[in-house]
């Protein structure tokens, strides 16, 4: 009996270690996951890179749920749960290739609201109206949801917005100027300790910011010169912000001065990778950076050669295909380089049309394109009953219009005057005249477009668009249209 109480004793004895073994078993380190886990290190850069082709925005959902797997896969390694990392990891690898089939689609299909958007950042929009710009980017993940559903043509029709909207936000950005869009950088880049982990930088910044100030206390009428400053100034910021976060990112790490030269070390190898062979870090840091230099020079001179040798090619062929065709008084067939010429300006005019699209409300206009030519049908007008003056309600329309015709500046304009039933027929006509002719010499005299390149012609109630039965109907034939005329 007291053989059997001590085993038992020690059979506890051995559970409790074996318990308090588990209980004080230790997290495993970045460092250490990274290099247990590969499947963990490739989701987490494979997300990277979708991440920077904005998979965040024009791919939510995939990108949300590899991310969380992501997390999810992190948390388990931790602990040492071998299997549910493995598992969690895995399954979000398996997410990445639809993940970039659908940032792909959504680039091809919203590649003018990306344009767009980059515009908007680089007018500084995210320091100076961070929550329209967060709007606007709820908006553009709602696009790209639709992507992900497959349901395309619903995200073809949120375009002319979200153009409308970006662009906007540019403009507005823009009337700030670059003062202000230094002084919002200034005040970010202390919000992100700056001021404390970039100190040289960040006083480079206001010494910058100082200077274009006082440049334009003596003198406002200097504000190109103010501007280089105010320039500097914000570059300046935004770079002591980047380095303040990289020295947190860190002390989060508890990086060592070893691992900090390890770190830059490792950069270097990824720009050195396409080059091929191994930097010498067992040699001075001046001779590394040397050595690479001197790579990326002869690659660019390599790269010069061959540029020039196919600027020699292309003269040489250019006057080979001239020779054939004044021989043979043939045309020779398009070739690729003039076919996808003509599908980049195939996508330049669709972008300029949409544009032009993405300026007016239902309420004031409808845009058709018609070949390579733009129709602005305007029922927004507001002319007296039988009168053909432009009132003042109708400017910002007209401002509109101009800024249309003017996306084209090498386009002729048609302005076509058009009435509803009511009334008689010869009076319908000379009053569409008259109306064509007065939006004509608006577009001219306000306008400032050349009036040789404008026509108008009244056609009366002779072309309706809807219905006269019903005062609906009526105000859509009461109507002024310009063409805007590419061919």
């Amino acid at each position: 009996m007291k053989i059997k109480s001590r085993l038992l004793g020690i059979n506890l004895a051995i559970a409790t270690l074996l318990m308090s073994g588990c209980a004080t078993q230790t997290k495993l380190t970045y460092e250490q996951i990274s290099s247990q886990y590969p499947q963990i290190t490739s989701l987490q850069s494979d997300l990277q890179k979708s991440r920077a082709q904005g998979a965040e925005l024009l791919s939510p959902e995939n990108y949300s749920n590899a991310s969380a797997l992501l997390q999810g896969a992190i948390s388990a390694a931790e602990d040492n749960e071998s299997n549910t990392a493995m598992t969690k990891a895995t399954a979000g690898l398996k997410i990445i290739p639809q993940l970039n089939r659908n940032v792909e689609n959504s680039r091809n299909i919203l590649a003018d609201v990306l344009a767009a958007r980059e515009s908007a950042l680089s007018a500084g929009v995210m320091t100076l109206q961070s929550q329209q710009l967060a709007e606007m980017d709820n908006d553009l993940r709602k696009t790209g949801s639709l992507v992900e559903e497959g349901n395309i043509e619903k995200a073809k029709q949120r375009r002319p917005k979200l153009l409308q909207g970006y662009t906007q936000l540019e403009l507005e950005a823009l009337k700030q100027g670059n003062a202000n869009l230094a002084k919002s950088s200034i005040a970010n880049a202390k919000k992100h300790d700056a001021k404390k982990n970039a100190p040289k930088t960040f006083a480079r910044a206001e010494e910058e910011m100082a200077l274009a100030m006082t440049i334009l206390d003596a003198d406002r009428s200097q504000t190109a010169k103010a501007d280089v400053h105010a320039k500097n100034a914000k570059w300046l910021a935004e770079q002591s912000s980047e380095i303040s976060e990289t020295i947190k990112d860190f002390d989060r790490r508890d990086y060592s001065m070893e691992d900090i030269v390890l770190w830059h070390q490792e950069k270097l190898s990824t720009i050195n990778q396409p080059l091929g062979g191994q930097l010498a870090f067992n040699k001075p840091a001046d001779s590394v950076v040397q050595n690479l230099t001197s790579a990326v020079s002869t690659l660019a001179a390599e790269r010069n050669a061959a540029l020039d040798q196919l600027n020699k090619n292309k003269q040489m062929s250019q006057s080979q295909l001239k020779a054939v065709e004044e021989k043979y008084g043939q045309k020779l067939a398009v070739t690729e380089k003039e076919r996808l010429a003509l599908l980049a300006k195939e996508q330049a005019d669709q972008q300029k049309f949409d544009t032009v699209q993405a300026m007016f409300n239902p309420e004031e206009a409808h845009v058709y394109r018609q070949r390579q030519n733009v129709l602005i049908s305007a029922q927004g007008f507001q002319f007296p009953s039988g009168q053909s003056e432009i009132q003042t309600a109708n400017f910002p329309l007209m401002n509109k219009i101009i800024r249309a015709i003017k996306t084209f500046p090498n386009a002729r304009v048609e302005v076509n005057g058009h009435t509803d039933s009511m009334g008689a027929d010869l009076t319908n006509k000379k009053l569409s005249d008259d109306r064509a002719e007065k939006v004509a010499k608006f577009l001219s005299e306000v306008g400032e477009i050349d009036r040789k390149k404008i026509t108008f012609i009244g056609f009366g109630e002779t072309r309706p668009v809807a219905t006269n039965e019903t005062p609906a109907g009526r105000a859509e034939n009461r109507r002024v249209e310009i063409k805007i005329i590419n061919e």
